[in-house]
């Protein structure tokens, strides 16, 4: 059972991740005033599936944002924690139909992804004839080549929505528009790439004009989605996308007519999210250096895909008196093999005691992590005004063996 009650951090917890809202803050006021000066009509969503600490949704929440879901166990997940049925945004491939109805009748924003939505609109259009329902289209359109130099996501293109080229996108507006009281009332245009430029979505803000006055759409809001950069100071910031989403929407759209939603995850929180490990022993096995954590690769990259993480040190004592190593493994504390998180090249030795704490882990990791070997480390939260409280015990068997029978 959760608690709404802040619990005292115990400083001799490790690993666990942190959250600072100071930091949190300065994304959330960014991205408020960069879609305040370039829109002014406009919804900020979170992303529940990056990172659905109780926590950290009630924060945001508090802050104005609307829930943006792709499951009935997030939908449930965001209505316990207070979040009404009409400021939820309700995405995916596979919906559940109860709540698909909750949030439509309750003129929460619905954008539509699959076939069996279509025929579900058809349904409820008979029932209900006295209602005026309203929905939006997820736009599959061609990244590679409106933008050849993109780094796709996936070589073969998106999965998701429907699809711009091929008319599937077109038959769908005819049979939404074929129902007297159901209107076409938005585009949602995420679509993910791995080079994440501002070009990107520029040329996505460019297809919903063409969609709109191709079909005659007056659409009461353009969904950008997410996948945006965040907490990086190499790379372009909420500024510099929707200078350039703002600018391409303002082509054809009426500020006052049609909303900008947004719905970022990654790039809102990775700044105020680290990941905090402790130097457990360090080993020399036939000339390689081993350092053992007590953190682990899984809880950073669930996936096992990525050998480098931003991170920083935390020394226990001066690292200019210790030696340089020309190569260290810092590893996890699993007993895998693949559990080494990075190669670290002529740096001070490191210690037991030393502490490596990874930048931007807040996206994904954290709801990602497995139940494997150990459970779910602690999350605290460190105040603005630099106190600590635990917003996530460390899972113990007393977790795990909940729901279980033997």
């Amino acid at each position: 059972m959760g608690s709404s009650q802040t619990q005292p951090f115990c400083s001799d917890t490790a690993p666990f991740f942190r959250i600072r809202e100071k930091d949190l803050l300065y994304d959330i006021d960014l991205l408020r005033d960069s879609l305040e000066k370039n829109w002014g009509n406009f919804c900020m969503g979170y992303s529940v599936k990056t990172n659905s600490l109780p926590w950290l949704l009630t924060y945001l929440k508090n802050e104005g944002f609307y829930a943006e879901v792709v499951s009935a166990t997030e939908f449930d997940l965001v209505r316990r924690l207070g979040f009404a049925p009409n400021h939820v945004i309700y995405n995916g491939p596979i919906k559940d139909r109860a709540v698909f109805e909750t949030v439509l009748f309750a003129g929460g924003y619905v954008n539509l992804d699959s076939t069996w939505e279509l025929a579900w609109m058809e349904e409820l259009s008979a029932l209900y004839p006295e209602r005026s329902f309203c929905v939006g289209l997820r736009v599959n359109c061609d990244i590679a080549a409106l933008c050849p130099e993109e780094v796709l996501a996936e070589e073969t293109g998106g999965r998701f929505g429907y699809c711009y080229e091929n008319g599937v996108l077109k038959a769908a507006i005819d049979r939404l528009h074929a129902l007297p009281n159901v209107a076409v009332g938005g585009l949602h245009l995420h679509s993910s790439t791995q080079s994440r430029t501002v070009n990107v979505y520029g040329a996505l803000a460019r297809i919903a004009v063409r969609i709109a006055q191709e079909y005659g759409l007056r659409l009461r809001y353009v969904d950008m989605g997410g996948g945006y950069f965040g907490g990086r100071e190499d790379k372009p910031d909420y500024r510099d996308y929707f200078q350039e989403i703002c600018k391409e929407l303002s082509v054809f759209f009426d500020r006052k007519k049609t909303a900008l939603i947004v719905e970022p995850g990654i790039s809102l929180i990775s700044r105020a999210a680290t990941f905090e490990t402790t130097v457990l022993d360090c080993k020399d096995i036939r000339g390689r250096k081993f350092v053992v954590t007590n953190g682990s690769r899984v809880n950073l990259n669930p996936l096992v895909t990525r050998h480098s993480y931003p991170f920083h040190v935390e020394y226990c004592s001066d690292p200019a008196e210790r030696p340089t190593e020309p190569s260290q493994w810092v590893c996890g504390a699993t007993c895998m093999e693949y559990d080494r998180l990075f190669e670290w090249k002529y740096a001070p030795a490191l210690f037991p005691g030393d502490r490596i704490i990874y930048d931007t882990a807040g996206g994904y990791t954290m709801c990602l992590n497995p139940l494997f070997i150990h459970y779910f480390p602690a999350v605290i939260i460190e105040r603005a005004d630099g106190s600590l409280f635990t917003a996530r015990d460390a899972w113990t068997n007393d977790e795990y063996l909940q729901k279980n029978h033997w």
